[in-house]
């Protein structure tokens, strides 16, 4: 009586090869490679072209390219846009994997969802995300926190079963009703949608607020349980990203981006770039191009 059912891993990762986030500037280029082990490359933001056993397939924000093993392979940026890439390599030996061979896809809403837990357990588990290409040391997960590594494991299982599951043709019905927690997770989706729409203006709590027609104890809970920061927080966030962009783009001065984001003066662009990304506007900026 209630006998034990084994469970059957569909897709089993065996382990992590690397992991690494890259900010590249629009001119990033790298002799082509190739590994005995998978490959996940996810644009964050910007575009690159994606050259596999020769052929060269563009990739814009939002979308995932995978390399089988021993594929010959590279990213480049397309000497237009910088852009943000999450590189994943792990050891899968599982044969569903065969799904993935030269396959492309755009992330839905929980594939970005599982992204960002991915990224947030990687940090969990790293001291820091490698984001240098020229790194090419082995993964130190000696500084992981508690189930950080096995989390890193059971959310990119996830990403690849759900990709299979909705590229796949499937008869299961679409659930007609959403529970408060998914109508919470779209509203936040919705909110911060708008905080990008208007990354070059100087938005108050109470602008969005008002936009949104809620209080600002509710909205600062639902930012606050979907994606673990302040609405104000978020935004500065979102500024300082689009700051790297075009700091990497190499088209304005430090001062006209300073303006351009609605800054009050370079000093106060300054100081909340240093305080989230650890070095100057100029100084980032040489590093990079």
């Amino acid at each position: 009586m209630f006998s034990m059912q084994p469970v059957r891993k569909t897709i089993e990762i065996k382990g992590f090869n690397s992991i690494y986030y890259f900010e590249f500037g629009k001119n990033f280029t790298h002799t082509p490679e190739k590994h005995s082990f998978w490959e996940m490359v996810y644009v964050d933001s910007g575009k690159i072209l994606a050259i596999t056993d020769g052929d060269s397939k563009p990739l814009n924000q939002g979308q995932i390219i995978f390399h089988e093993p021993n594929e010959i392979h590279a990213h480049v940026s397309d000497f237009e846009t910088p852009n943000n890439m999450l590189v994943v390599s792990f050891t899968c030996d599982s044969e569903a994997m065969s799904f993935f061979n030269k396959k492309t896809f755009t992330a839905d809403k929980t594939t970005r969802t599982l992204l960002q837990l991915f990224i947030n357990e990687a940090k969990n588990s790293l001291e820091s995300i490698p984001n240098d290409f020229k790194n090419k040391k082995d993964l130190d997960f000696s500084y992981a926190k508690f189930g950080s590594i096995q989390l890193l494991s059971c959310y990119l299982e996830e990403l690849l079963i759900n990709l299979i599951r909705n590229n796949t043709d499937s008869e299961e019905e679409i659930p007609t009703e959403k529970s408060r927690g998914m109508l919470q997770s779209e509203l936040c989706e919705k909110v911060i949608e708008y905080m990008k729409n208007n990354i070059y203006r100087t938005l108050t709590l109470t602008d969005i607020c008002e936009h949104f027609m809620l209080g600002k104890s509710q909205l600062s809970f639902i930012i606050k349980s979907n994606s673990g920061k302040s609405v104000m927080e978020y935004y500065n966030d979102l500024k300082i990203a689009e700051a790297k962009l075009l700091l990497r783009s190499d088209k304005y001065s430090v001062s006209q981006i300073s303006d351009m984001l609605g800054y009050s003066c370079i000093h106060s662009f300054s100081r909340a770039f240093k305080r989230a990304v650890g070095s100057s506007p100029v100084i980032y900026k040489k590093r990079i191009i």
